[in-house]
């Protein structure tokens, strides 16, 4: 028989899984097996040394804070397949493909904020602690990324149309 504190466990496993692989993958590019380790070793260490299971929020801004830090020291790989996407049209494949490559384009701390804030929903204060930075500086480094993910969506853009 389980006990509470696996069921718990189980419970923030399942919930949490596919949101902290997204998000590795999207940090460091294709290699799902460095994405799928790194996403392993930063549940296993909350779960051993971070905060109690029953705070949610706690458990959660610890487990994307050590995915950030075990991203870091990774060599992203250029590029992004998009795997599993063969139900939309060919319209909505070719603009998910240029987000994909204007985000890779961005530095580490810049494409870990506009996905920690648009693709998860945190807000500044949450990924300030998830970054080990001030929210001052998170909202910057986020509205710089914005800046900087528009303008080489553009850049894409009128390659693609001179193309």
């Amino acid at each position: 028989m389980y006990s509470r504190n696996e069921d718990t466990i189980k419970s923030l496993v399942a919930q949490y899984q596919q949101k902290l692989f997204t998000f590795v993958l999207y940090l460091i590019g294709q290699d799902q097996d460095r994405a799928y380790d790194i996403c392993v070793d930063s549940f296993v260490e909350v779960i051993r040394k971070g905060p109690s299971l029953e705070q949610k929020d706690a458990f959660l801004t610890r487990l994307f804070s050590l995915a950030v830090t075990k991203s870091r020291s990774t060599k992203a790989i250029p590029g992004l397949s998009m795997p599993g996407l063969l139900d939309i049209s060919s319209a909505e494949k070719e603009s998910l493909r240029i987000v994909a490559e204007a985000l890779q384009s961005l530095d580490f701390d810049e494409k870990s904020v506009l996905l920690l804030h648009y693709q998860l929903n945190f807000s500044y204060e949450e990924m300030a602690a998830m970054m080990k930075v001030s929210e001052q500086s998170a909202r910057r480094t986020a509205i710089e990324a914005e800046m900087q993910i528009r303008k080489k969506i553009d850049e894409i853009m009128n390659r693609a149309g001179r193309n």
